[in-house]
């Protein structure tokens, strides 16, 4: 399958994993060009929720899509730190802001959304189908060198064992 055909597999494969959104760049990188995007949208195929940001339609909304729109803008980010333990269940962190890492230099300021910057290898991160999120392990690392409290990391961590989320052997 080649052509235009292959172009939108493509591009709904990618969409798939990210709750239906996708950037400009990433439909370009496909092979889309501006007219292409014109014409969908106007079709109706792609709604436009933002500029540079697109999402097949129709999609069904999620209470998490705004978690998926962010880490799709920010050029593939993870969830992490004290939002990634928020959506394990571990802990009581309730984050005033959604915590995402990128290893992308040059971000878009969003509000609400705090970018830490780090390299992720793969082993480190799950993926939810909307969106990734840092292991349960990952998040306690994360966690520990972000300076929360040891009471903080201590019911972090408990709460990872009792609902079987981390290992022992891993974490020592």
């Amino acid at each position: 399958m080649d052509g235009p055909d292959r172009r939108e597999k493509d591009l709904c494969e990618r969409a798939r994993t990210q709750d239906g959104f996708f950037t400009a760049e990433q439909a370009m990188a496909l092979g889309f060009t501006g007219e292409d995007v014109v014409a969908a949208v106007a079709a109706g195929t792609w709604a436009q929720p933002e500029p540079g940001l697109f999402r097949l339609a129709p999609w069904r909304s999620t209470d998490l899509e705004d978690v998926a729109r962010c880490c799709v803008r920010l050029d593939d980010a993870v969830v992490s730190h004290q939002s990634a333990a928020e959506l394990h269940g571990l802990g009581h962190l309730h984050p005033r802001f959604l915590h995402v890492t990128s290893t992308a230099t040059a971000t878009s300021r969003l509000d609400r959304v705090a970018v830490h910057h780090s390299a992720m290898p793969p082993g480190d991160c799950e993926h939810t189908g909307a969106f990734r999120i840092t292991t349960p392990l990952r998040t306690v690392f994360d966690l520990a060198d972000g300076g929360v409290s040891q009471w903080v990391l201590d019911e972090v961590v408990g709460d990872a064992f009792a609902i079987g989320r981390l290992d022992r052997d891993a974490l020592e």
